[in-house]
Formats: structure tokens, sequence, C-alpha cells
């Protein structure tokens, strides 16, 4: 393979790292617009937290990232965001996300998530894509809206979870035991268990 050839194979799997990003971030966007104000309290498959409390959580964790791929080093932090500013806070969140994954050199590079934990920054756009649609999924659940979000995006995330980022489980990891849905059960909500949702 020729260098060109070499650098035009590595622009498409970034712009493809970012059109994830980007598909996934629509569907929690979709969800989000549906959340009313008798959702609030009610608890999400995302324990412990409630609807209220999920949505500046999931924001708050793309700024995170965000900041964490433009070599940041800070904490997460998630201040509560006034149900009014949801989406805009959201769209917020992921504009700026999308601006990182457009560029190559933070793709390309290290991405410390926490100590010992590093990833490329390609492989920390698919996290935060995959995070983002989890919550998405989290969302729809919690407040009786579809749940079947879309299926292309969610057999990609799924095929990559199993294959090359597989969650890390047991007392270390950050993910529960696999949950196996019923058969027939939507794309996403496989995903869902196979990231330790009860589904």
């Amino acid at each position: 393979m020729s260098s060109s050839e070499a650098s035009h194979s590595a622009d498409a799997g970034h712009n493809a790292v970012r059109g994830l990003f980007e598909r996934a971030a629509s569907a929690f966007r979709f969800v989000l617009t549906g959340v009313g104000g008798a959702h609030l309290d009610r608890p999400t498959p995302c324990e412990p937290f409630s609807v209220a409390e999920l949505v500046p959580r999931a924001i708050g964790h793309q700024t995170w990232v965000r900041r964490r791929m433009q070599g940041r080093t800070e904490a997460p932090t998630y201040p509560p965001i006034e149900r009014r500013r949801w989406v805009d806070a959201f769209g917020d969140s992921t504009a700026g996300l999308l601006i990182v994954l457009g560029d190559q050199a933070a793709l390309d590079g290290p991405v410390e998530l926490a100590e010992g934990l590093v990833f490329s920054g390609e492989d920390v756009g698919v996290l935060a894509a995959r995070n983002i649609f989890q919550f998405a999924w989290d969302l729809a659940v919690a407040t009786d809206q579809d749940p079947d979000l879309s299926p292309d995006v969610a057999a990609e995330l799924l095929e990559i979870s199993r294959n090359r980022l597989v969650p890390q489980r047991g007392p270390n990891g950050f993910f529960g035991p696999e949950h196996v849905p019923p058969a027939g059960a939507p794309t996403a909500t496989v995903l869902a268990g196979y990231l330790g949702r009860a589904v």
C-alpha cells in the first residue's frame, strides 16, 4: 500500500468514527425531545440515576471526553442543567466533540481516560458513541418511548463491543454481567443487555 493509499484509508476510518458518533448522538437527541416533566423522577436502567439525573450526566460525560481528547486531565463533572436547556446543552456538547473527532491528530493520539487506561483517540470516539447511544436507550425505556433505536447504529456498536472494544467486567470493571433479552428483542436492547443493563 502506498503512503497516499494508507492516508486515504486512515481518513476513511476517522470519518467513520465521526459519523458513528454523530448517528448515535442523533438517537439520543431524538429520545431527549420526547422527555417531559412527568418523566423526571422516573428511574432509569442506568442505576441509580433518575431521568432528571441521567440527562446532565450524559451531557457532562460528553464534555469530559472532549476535554480528555484535547489533552486536559480534570475529572468529569455533572453540573445541573435546567430542563428547558437540555436539548441546546446537548447540542453544544455534541458539536464540540464532533469538532475534535474531525481532528486527525486527536484521533491518532493516545487518550488516558483513567490511570493506566489508555486508548487511541479513534477508539475513544467509538466509546463515546456507544456511551451516548446506551444513554439514549436508558431514556427511551424510562420514558416509555420505543427502544428500537437506530438498528444500524446498534448493530455496529454491538459488533465492535463483542469483537474489539469488549466491556470490562468484574470487580475492577465498569460493566455488569451480560443480560440476554427475549428472542426478537431490538438490537439496541441486545446491546444494552450485553453492556450489563437488565433487559
